[in-house]
């Protein structure tokens, strides 16, 4: 019994080989049309010889059935052979295959027994023919298909017994020779069925290799989203479809925010993991017409192709801000992320990708600079701004920074003792072309470009050389900018600059920002604790505007903290700044900081300070901002001045 259910499986098409069934079918619509032809040319020259012996219903008649059914199947065939198969499709049309093949082939075998009744040897002998090539035709046009091929064989046996049982010894022979034929080409069907079954599963294993080197050329492992390269390659090919498409095409750029504390924090295999729940969140904002990428780290890109209006940008960035922002929870506790966002749209006739990132990128540089957690949208303001930071990047890389970089020195002052304790070193950059540029312009531009170093480098020896000259009670206050924070030679390079200009580092105080301490704050207080190592003091600065303050405070090796500008100069008029103000003066006491008050701009001001216990401060009010050689007249001045409400030295 099981030995007939394997034999009976030889006729049968096996449901689990999708790709073979495609194959087949594909490899039997291109042989179609030479089987049918020859079908058909054999049916022609049978009629052809029995015309007149035989009755017009035994020739003409099964002849146009035969010429009908070549004709449709032809067509059949063509149209499946430039379809694009399913294997459920291959799978039906294999299965008609079969069943066409005994119908096409028992009715053929019984007209030419009906033949056979007509006319002399010779006519049947053909008859004999006819059958022998229309069944070896169709063998070796279904030798792709072993099912087809092996009835098609079988179909034999019946006609080489009827011939045997003639009795003419000449149809005996041919009869066995048609059956040892039979026998052969059935061996030659399994041997074909094996190397074309090897060849198909070749090719199946070779695209889906293919198929896995193209995923891992273009899909980041660790997110499964589209990579770099994928990025670049949809956003030119919107660009080039954009005629046909209709479509506008605007450039997103994703930066989150916390994830380096994040990923230094817990490691790396959390911020993996991290990356992977942002990942699976940016999934579900990609459809038809949004497309998003991994770029990089922890940089995305968005490309949107949309009619016009229909995906606006700034709600998109907020939307994706708003959903990378919830919570997420790791195996060492939940953690927050935001996200900035930089949108740019396509002109009407660009087709390269290079600008539109680059004013992508500008609107998600001035994003981290100005609103962190925002989605801004590159404007001509935008474009203006690109534009001069482009004149100054140009104008920084020509300029002789010894004789067009600036020091301007604004004094603090202790108003217990009527005294100035130190200056703050400020940079000024004095453009042949562009004319007087301020730092907050110029010092970002500088980080960006790689100019900062040397630029820090000479404003501090530009900085130290009068402090010689001065009361060894007044020191020396110097801003480190976020570049330099995080470099791995500061200490290094700040020590050899101070020990060559002979001041003794307890004079000095780096001052830093809570912002530009973000980037890497484990390299940050590395440098910080080796500045402090060197005798240097370290002084917070703008503090109370950064995201975690009160952290950074107790992390850091502080002297001083200054509170920033925006709630001294709104102290008068706003009661809850003025509470802050007590708060910060009282925090700096408990935690044995020094304490600096800047923006100070009137004498209330001073004198609301005052009342508070703020005893050092800084502002327009004592002084603005003066080149060196006019402190030495300055600090003659202080001498003589008396610091009341409402009076100040001159200015």
């Amino acid at each position: 019994m099981r030995h007939l259910v394997t034999f009976l499986s030889l006729f049968r098409i096996a449901p689990d080989r999708p790709d073979l069934h495609i194959a087949q079918i594909k490899s039997v619509s291109r042989q179609a049309p030479l089987f049918f032809g020859i079908m058909t040319l054999n049916a022609a020259l049978l009629v052809y010889t029995h015309a007149g012996v035989a009755p017009a219903y035994l020739t003409y008649l099964p002849m146009a059935v035969v010429g009908s059914v070549s004709v449709i199947r032809c067509r059949a065939y063509h149209r499946l052979s430039k379809a694009t198969l399913d294997a459920a499709v291959a799978y039906r049309q294999l299965r008609m295959l079969n069943a066409m093949v005994v119908v096409l082939l028992v009715s053929l075998l019984i007209w030419c027994l009906a033949l056979m009744s007509f006319g002399d040897v010779y006519t049947r002998m053909h008859v004999m023919f006819f059958v022998v090539f229309g069944i070896m035709a169709c063998v070796f046009g279904l030798l792709h298909v072993r099912s087809a091929a092996l009835m098609a064989v079988t179909i034999a046996l019946p006609a080489s017994l009827y011939f045997f049982a003639t009795g003419n010894g000449t149809l005996r022979a041919i009869a066995v020779a048609f059956l040892a034929l039979a026998v052969t080409t059935s061996y030659l069907v399994f041997v074909y069925h094996r190397v074309f079954t090897s060849l198909v599963q070749q090719t199946s294993e070779l695209r889906r290799l293919s198929d896995d080197n193209l995923r891992l050329a273009n899909v980041d492992l660790l997110t499964n989203l589209p990579n770099r390269r994928s990025f670049f390659s949809k956003l030119q090919a919107v660009l080039s479809e954009r005629k046909e498409s209709g479509f506008e095409v605007q450039v997103g750029l994703i930066d989150l925010d916390g994830f380096k504390p994040v990923n230094d924090t817990y490691g790396h295999p959390a911020g993996d993991a991290l990356l992977r729940e942002i990942g699976s969140r940016l999934h579900a904002f990609c459809d038809e017409h949004v497309f998003l990428a991994r770029l990089g780290g922890d940089e995305f890109g968005i490309v949107v192709a949309a009619p016009g209006g229909c995906v606006p940008s700034a709600e998109l960035g907020a939307s994706l801000a708003a959903a990378l922002s919830q919570p997420i929870r790791l195996a060492k506790g939940v953690v927050h992320v935001g996200a900035t966002i930089g949108f740019a749209a396509a002109l009407a006739h660009e087709d390269k990708p290079d600008r539109i990132i680059e004013r992508a990128d500008s609107a998600l540089y001035h994003a981290k600079a100005n609103a962190r957690g925002s989605t801004i949208v590159f404007t001509q303001d935008l474009d203006q701004a690109l534009r001069r930071r482009d004149l100054i990047v140009q104008g920084l890389r020509q300029a002789d920074l010894e004789a067009e970089l600036l020091v301007l020195m604004q004094p603090m002052v202790d108003v217990v003792r009527n005294r100035v304790v130190a200056f703050e070193a400020l940079a000024r950059w004095h453009s042949p072309f562009l004319g007087l540029v301020s730092p907050s312009e110029f010092i970002p531009v500088a980080e960006s470009s790689d100019l900062i170093q040397p630029i820090t480098e000479l404003l501090l020896r530009k900085a130290l050389a009068p402090v010689s000259l001065w009361p060894l009670d007044i020191g020396l206050s110097f801003n480190l900018s976020a570049r330099d924070i995080i470099s791995p030679h500061l200490v290094r390079r700040m020590g050899r600059i101070i020990a060559e200009s002979g001041v003794t580092p307890e004079r000095i105080t780096f001052e830093v920002t809570e912002t530009a301490l973000i980037g890497d704050f484990e390299q940050a207080k590395a440098n910080l604790e080796g500045l402090k190592a060197i005798g240097c003091r370290i002084a917070l600065d703008d503090f109370g505007t950064g995201f975690s303050s009160l952290s950074y405070v107790h992390r850091l090796p502080l002297d001083r903290l200054k509170i920033d500008r925006s709630f001294t100069s709104e102290m008068e008029s706003v009661p809850v700044c003025q509470d802050i103000v007590e708060t910060m003066l009282l925090m700096s006491r408990n935690l044995g900081l020094g304490c600096v008050a800047e923006g100070v701009e009137s004498g209330g001001q001073m004198a609301l300070l005052r009342s508070l216990g703020c005893e050092t401060m800084q502002g327009f009010y004592f002084h603005r901002p003066m080149p060196i050689e006019r402190v030495a007249g300055f600090l003659e001045r202080f001498a003589d001045s008396a610091l009341v409400p409402g009076t100040a030295c001159a200015a």
